[in-house]
């Protein structure tokens, strides 16, 4: 892309080299350079509204990552939430072990206990205690106890197992859980970030289409200049005759309606505020569009802008312009006279619908039509 920029400011100068303005030639020669010049002009606004295709096709996929990027930040933050529950979690498990662990404690020390009597009386304790009943319901009431406590213990070293075991895999459940969410969590995050780099990458590009953009309607508008400045060599060279005479004819009797008068207003194609320099009439496609008086044609030709276009010189410096014209009816050099068909109504150049811009040049300088027309 920037080598094909390259190449194009390369084509500009050369254009510019070769296409020197100057006042002097004839009106032949001015109009042969002016037609090269917009020609060129033409490729470039081509070439500018390819980058600007591009640059809004870029703009769509920007807009599609950054929503896929939201979407991602979303689920990213729900995981998150879920990492902290199962980290709460799991040190709730911890201080449950940590109270288990405590009590195991407790009864193991009591068991050692009766373990350490037990095993320095031998296992002639509990039968001690049994003889030492005072009767037979006592030795019995005495070998249940012995029973139960028995029992007892046994129970609860069988708990406190169980209950260790539990907490232990509980504890490893819920391990093997926060470290499946933080896998999930860094895969978001890696995603996310690949959408991010994915994004500036492509914002990156986008402001490099937008500064070939900008460049190439600089090298446009200093090539509108030399466009504009040998038109103005062309009306330097207009006959010097006096005026015609008379007041100007309106151009398309029968049609009055005017869509857009002369001064500024916002451009209807480029949507920026700007002069227009002429009145803009409406009128059926293909009606007869006449001379504003007697004159001689110095222009009949195409411009980016006016499209088909003719401009009458009428003598005294007076010149009447009629553009976006579908056909013209007058070659260069011809004669013509008020009120004869010059050209036809369309809507060529840079338009919006059928119509015609109308100008009037008094040495070159646009004036308000509307002063000088019948």
């Amino acid at each position: 892309m920037f080598r094909k920029c390259v190449v194009l400011l390369l084509l500009i100068v050369t254009i510019i080299s070769i296409f020197p303005v100057s006042a002097g030639g004839s009106i032949a020669d001015l109009r042969y350079k002016q037609q090269q010049i917009e020609n060129q002009i033409k490729e470039i606004r081509q070439k500018a509204e390819v980058l600007k295709g591009e640059k809004k096709t870029i703009e769509s996929e920007i807009q599609i990552l950054d929503s896929e990027l939201r979407a991602l930040t979303l689920e990213t933050e729900k995981q998150e939430v879920q990492k902290q529950e199962i980290s709460m979690r799991i040190a709730e498990s911890e201080q449950r072990i940590i109270e288990l662990t405590n009590e195991i404690d407790k009864n193991n020390e009591v068991l050692e206990q009766r373990l350490r009597a037990m095993y320095m009386n031998g296992t002639g304790g509990y039968l001690e205690i049994i003889l030492n009943a005072e009767n037979l319901i006592d030795a019995l009431t005495r070998m249940d106890l012995i029973q139960l406590i028995v029992k007892s213990d046994v129970e609860l070293l069988k708990t406190i197992n169980e209950q260790k075991t539990e907490v232990e895999e509980l504890k490893i459940v819920q391990e093997t859980k926060r470290l499946e969410l933080t896998a999930v969590i860094n895969d978001l995050n890696a995603k996310q970030n690949e959408v991010l780099i994915a994004s500036r990458s492509k914002e990156n590009y986008m402001a490099s289409l937008q500064n070939n953009i900008e460049e190439i309607l600089r090298q446009e508008a200093a090539m509108e200049e030399q466009s504009k400045q040998i038109e103005k060599d062309i009306i330097a060279l207009q006959r010097a005759v006096e005026y015609a005479g008379g007041e100007l004819l309106w151009p398309l009797p029968g049609h009055y309606r005017i869509t857009s008068e002369y001064g500024g207003r916002i451009h209807p194609i480029t949507g920026k505020w700007s002069t227009h320099g002429g009145t803009d009439i409406a009128a059926p496609y293909g009606t007869n569009i006449l001379s504003s008086n007697d004159g001689v044609v110095i222009f009949a030709g195409y411009h980016y802008s006016y499209g088909n276009y003719i401009i009458v010189d009428h003598g005294g410096g007076i010149a009447t312009l009629y553009a976006h014209c579908s056909k013209l009816l007058a070659r260069d050099g011809q004669a013509v006279s008020k009120g004869e068909p010059i050209a036809q109504i369309g809507s060529t150049g840079e338009s919006t619908g059928n119509h015609l811009h109308y100008e009037v040049r008094v040495n070159g300088v646009r004036k308000n039509p509307m002063e000088y027309l019948k």
